[in-house]
């Protein structure tokens, strides 16, 4: 053994438990979209801002990997929140939350927004 071993035994490790917490997002932003959703449409900046720490990177994810440029991608992001907040109210509680939240985010027809930023 070298002693570079037992250092690249802890980035194996740290890289595990990385892929461990990202398998988990999915299921923690399910568990609470939908509530902040909720508040959103009462008003609610602070939950508009946790459900951006939640799903922001997947969303961004998503949207870099249909915009030809990241600045697009970025422009989308946000235009996805301000229509997740002027369209709170329209969210039906207990409906797929991330799903909802993705299709604003794609401009997808069935919330009668378009693809570009507003």
């Amino acid at each position: 053994m070298t002693e570079t071993e037992p250092g690249i035994r802890q980035e194996h490790a740290d890289r595990e438990q990385a892929q461990d917490a990202a398998c988990l997002v999915p299921g923690r932003a399910t568990a609470h979209a939908d509530d902040l959703l909720v508040q959103i449409a009462h008003g609610s900046f602070k939950a508009l801002a946790e459900l951006y720490d939640l799903v922001a990177p997947l969303l961004l994810a998503l949207l870099r990997s249909r915009r030809s440029t990241a600045d697009q991608a970025d422009d989308a992001l946000v235009g996805a929140f301000v229509r997740i907040w002027r369209t709170a109210p329209a969210y039906s509680p207990g409906t797929a939350a991330l799903d909802w939240i993705i299709d604003l985010a794609q401009g997808d027809r069935r919330t009668g927004t378009s693809g570009r930023a507003a």
